[in-house]
């Protein structure tokens, strides 16, 4: 085990190494990420990165996502959705960052066959009260007219938003292990995220 001083104000075992992945946002080329892989089973992948957004996300007058943030996301097998806490650089949530996907795929618990995530524009934005916030409409309008989302690439995602909101209200989602995650700060003694 040892810390990755990429994460600051808090410690990691990266043990489990790192993962390289790819995003695709339509027509874009694909972008890739190397993040530290904190876990890996059949049903979920835990990722944690720096984030390093176009331009910092304000909701509410105020900042909940800028460069230098951490986010850890949350990859379901066959889950048409990732999610991630966000954290600033001296360790406060933010909140949850949704995206709409298609469906999440990688082979058995190796989190190397993890498939190209295709990012369908649609995002939703969770306050630590729980207050929700739809993003990136306009975008996911845009590529609907240009034509860069195919016709069930719009209802697929359109269908993914509608069920998200619905169990974001029934208060079922984010998963527990989503919820449930908390990192430890170096100050507390710990090398580990939990």
């Amino acid at each position: 085990m040892r810390r990755d001083s990429r994460i600051s104000p808090f410690s990691i075992d990266d043990s489990h190494g790192y993962i390289d992945f790819t995003v695709l946002r339509p027509p874009s080329r694909p972008r890739s990420f190397h993040s530290i892989l904190l876990d890996a089973t059949r049903d979920h992948i835990v990722l944690a990165d720096r984030a390093h957004p176009s331009q910092p996300l304000r909701l509410e007058g105020e900042e909940v996502m800028a460069g230098g943030y951490w986010m850890v996301w949350f990859l379901y097998k066959n889950m048409p959705w990732d999610i991630a806490r966000f954290y600033r650089p001296d360790g406060l949530w933010t909140g949850y960052y949704v995206d709409v996907l298609e469906p999440v795929r990688w082979r058995n618990d190796d989190p190397a066959t993890l498939e190209t995530l295709v990012d369908l524009f649609l995002d939703v934005w969770i306050t630590p009260r729980g207050k929700v916030i739809v993003l990136d409409e306009d975008e996911f309008e845009e590529a609907v007219a240009a034509g860069h989302l195919t016709l069930d690439q719009e209802r697929h995602a359109r269908g993914v938003l509608r069920n998200l909101l619905t169990s974001l209200a029934d208060d079922t989602f984010p998963p527990s292990i989503v919820r449930n995650f908390a990192p430890q700060s170096k100050s507390e003694g710990s090398s580990e995220w939990r």
